[in-house]
């Protein structure tokens, strides 16, 4: 979870995974998404959310947020799927299984 604080007509653009939850604590902002295809250059839809919404970013990519007061966002990421959790785990394992050299070794 990350919270961000934006001030009266302040804009922040980041990089969002598909399912990552924006709480809207205090304050109210507009929200632009670029269409699918299209990089960060190009915003077309707005939403607009009043204090103490929540929204749900449908695809993975590049959002602005314009704050219209005062706002504090809570930005909480999407649970990872089981492919992912299952390649976390087994670095996991690999990275225990590497010995751990630290001794020095004397040259004859």
């Amino acid at each position: 979870m990350h919270i961000t604080t934006l001030q009266s007509k302040q804009t922040y653009q980041v990089y969002v995974a598909a399912g990552t939850l924006l709480h809207l604590s205090l304050g109210q902002i507009a929200i632009q998404t670029a269409p699918s295809g299209i990089d960060a250059y190009v915003y077309s839809t707005q939403i607009s959310l009043p204090e103490g919404c929540v929204y749900t970013v449908e695809r993975s990519g590049w959002i602005q947020i314009h704050a219209q007061q005062r706002s504090e966002i809570l930005m909480q990421l999407p649970e990872p799927n089981i492919a992912v959790r299952f390649w976390r785990i087994l670095r996991a394992i690999a990275i225990r299984r590497i010995p751990n050299s630290t001794g020095r070794r004397r040259l004859n």
